[in-house]
């Protein structure tokens, strides 16, 4: 089941017990969601990062896909897992390669999780 925060996306429900669930984050380096930026409909996918916190990495952009700093991305709904229109966070920085196919952006999200006390866990999708 998703979990989010007042600000946005959080994670998922791994494993729960009698009065506690284990949640993965987005930020997780096991993670991957599929989500869309705002000001296009292709999908993309982030995966967490051990380089920071607040910061997970958008991969698999296509090369026709316009993406700038500061767009906003959310959850595509796509994988049954995180319902669409989730606020996941805005682009940060765009780094182009050498090869199209390999760009990729980060992607500061809107939760604080250094700051994160309550969440809502999604039950019905």
């Amino acid at each position: 089941m998703p979990v989010i925060s007042e600000s946005g996306l959080v994670g998922r429900i791994l494993s729960v017990s009698d009065k506690t669930s284990k949640v993965q984050t987005i930020t997780d380096t096991a993670s991957t969601v599929s989500a869309s930026i705002s000001t296009a409909e292709d999908s993309i996918l982030l995966k967490g990062t051990l380089s920071e916190n607040k910061k997970v990495r958008a991969t698999s952009i296509p090369i026709e896909t316009s993406i700038l700093q500061g767009d906003e991305v959310v959850t595509s709904g796509l994988g049954g897992i995180y319902p669409k229109g989730i606020l996941i966070g805005t682009i940060s920085e765009v780094i182009n390669t050498k090869n199209e196919l390999d760009r990729y952006a980060n992607v500061s999200t809107a939760t604080d999780f250094t700051k994160l006390e309550t969440v809502l866990v999604i039950t019905n999708k």
